[in-house]
């Protein structure tokens, strides 16, 4: 097997497994997307972190900050978030896969993940905070 058909194989465990939270992914049309393109009777899961580092911008050193990054198997979706769109997204605010889902904006930072990569990470921000 292609080592990138392999990498992209191995997400259905790394970011849908065990530690997949699940997300319900809402495009600009209204659209609710709360299954997997690749298994319609499983929701949609990712791996959600819930702080991150950055660089202070002032200072240049880095912080942690209490934002969330979401990655996404991109085959696992209906329609790939395209910078300059804005999308909504509903995942717990902790990590329970059972706990209350907020609503959140994707807004401001693109997402990331190139053509040659098989998972796309976002960048969501609660209403209020773009």
């Amino acid at each position: 097997m292609n080592l990138r058909k392999r990498a992209e194989a191995d997400l259905k465990t790394s970011l849908e497994g065990k530690w997949g939270l699940p997300v319900i992914l809402v495009d600009p049309d209204g659209n609710e997307q709360t299954k997997s393109a690749n298994d319609p009777l499983n929701d949609l899961t990712g791996q959600i972190l819930y702080d991150h580092r950055t660089i202070d911008t002032d200072t240049g050193m880095e912080i942690l900050v209490n934002t969330p990054v979401v990655t996404l198997r991109k085959s696992s979706l209906d329609r790939i978030p395209v910078d300059g769109e804005t999308w909504k997204m509903k995942f717990p605010l902790v990590p329970d896969p059972e706990a209350v889902k907020e609503t959140f904006i994707l807004i401001g930072r693109p997402p990331e993940g190139g053509g040659s990569i098989g998972f796309i990470r976002l960048y969501p921000q609660l209403p209020g905070q773009e």
